[in-house]
């Protein structure tokens, strides 16, 4: 008989007639002991404290960082798809090179063939016997003749077999290793969309913990945002232009005041001090991003109405016959190196200690770029963004 048993048989005269009132008392407190005991024992589960509720401000940061971590991303998948396509570009020469070692190394084959054929059907009788039992000698001893030369150049032909087929072999084998190369490429690709789109999707998640008033209040607070750069960014670009077009108007009116005061000379082609073919080529390119205002970002995006920020430095640049490859980490390897304070219009201009974002220069401070997933083709101030160097591609 366990304890709550004995003393409960005890207090109530279990198997005898019951006591007084102090029995009963005794029997309450014992049970009340016992209940207290099971609760410290086996405690009751206590509800988790629910997540303070997160501001608008609180989300926007999460996101913008979340959809930031993304696009850099992104721009690691444009990175390797570059490198998959100029993999499969070179397997696609070394592939050509082996079908034609392949027909060089038939071809040697049966030259050897031949040799060891004539080698063999004439094994039995010497050149004098030939001579006896042929009717038609000139003929013979011009084909022995023949034969001779190339039994002096045998080895050499079955040398060139041999390293034919060693050539071929090994053209083989790298095809093979680029093959297999290739393939893990495309693995890490999918792996980086994976990856993209589970930041994309804790992005959707700190958005559905808002309540519909606040989500109103964040796209609003977005949207007033993107309109207030975009405003900004085309009066300082309207502002950059005029200067440079005062600065134009100025350096040939020098130049004009100085030639009439020299003697005749045959002009320089940037005697007139104009801004050059690359500083119009940026112009051109800038002017290409420009028309690209409010069109959506997308992963790989190079258009025609949808983008990512090297797949627009890309199209601008290529719009003016300056070929560029579609990553940003890789754009900056083009061009020139230019200092912060020699921009020009639509120099490429790249961000973060990775490189993983690019835009293009817009003047006073500003460029325009693809931003990040939610966004669109946008202006912003370059001190917005951790600035890595600037490149003039033209």
């Amino acid at each position: 008989m366990n304890f709550t048993a004995r003393v409960t048989s005890r207090a109530f005269g279990v198997g005898r007639a019951p006591s007084n009132r102090r029995s009963l008392r005794i029997a309450a407190l014992a049970l009340a002991s016992v209940a207290v005991s099971a609760l410290v024992v086996f405690p009751a589960s206590l509800p988790a404290a629910a997540e303070p509720p997160l501001t608008v401000a609180e989300a926007r940061d999460m996101i913008k960082q979340l959809q930031t971590d993304a696009a850099g991303i992104d721009q690691q998948y444009a990175g390797v798809k570059e490198q998959i396509k100029d993999s499969r570009a070179q397997l696609g020469l070394k592939q050509a090179d082996v079908q034609a070692q392949t027909e060089d190394v038939g071809q040697l084959k049966l030259q050897v063939g031949q040799i060891a054929l004539a080698q063999f059907q004439n094994r039995n009788l010497d050149t004098a016997a030939h001579l006896f039992v042929t009717p038609d000698t000139e003929g013979f001893l011009s084909q022995i003749s023949t034969v001779q030369k190339v039994s002096e150049n045998q080895n050499s032909a079955l040398q060139d077999y041999q390293q034919a087929q060693a050539n071929l072999a090994a053209l083989e084998h790298s095809a093979e290793t680029d093959l297999a190369a290739l393939g893990e490429k495309e693995q890490e690709l999918r792996s980086l969309a994976v990856a993209s789109d589970k930041k994309l999707d804790q992005a959707k998640k700190v958005l559905a913990k808002l309540t519909a008033e606040q989500q109103k209040q964040l796209a609003e607070a977005e949207k007033q945002a993107t309109a207030k750069a975009n405003a900004e960014g085309r009066t300082s670009t309207k502002t950059t232009a005029r200067a440079d077009t005062a600065g134009r108007t100025a350096t040939k009116a020098t130049a004009n005041a100085d030639a009439r005061s020299q003697p005749a000379t045959k002009a320089s082609p940037d005697s007139a001090g104009g801004s050059g073919t690359g500083s119009s080529k940026g112009a051109k390119a800038l002017a290409y991003a420009k028309a690209q205002l409010g069109e959506p970002y997308a992963r790989n995006g190079a258009g025609p109405s949808s983008w990512d920020c090297s797949g627009l430095t890309m199209k601008a640049w290529g719009s003016v016959g300056v070929s560029l490859p579609h990553s940003s980490g890789q754009q900056f390897g083009r061009g020139r190196s230019v200092a912060k304070s020699n921009l020009q219009l639509g120099d490429l201009v790249f961000f973060y200690s990775d490189i993983h974002h690019v835009g293009l220069y817009a003047g006073s401070g500003q460029v325009i770029h693809a931003p990040r997933p939610g966004k669109s083709v946008e202006y912003i101030k370059m001190s917005y963004m951790p600035y890595a160097g600037a490149r003039r591609p033209g």
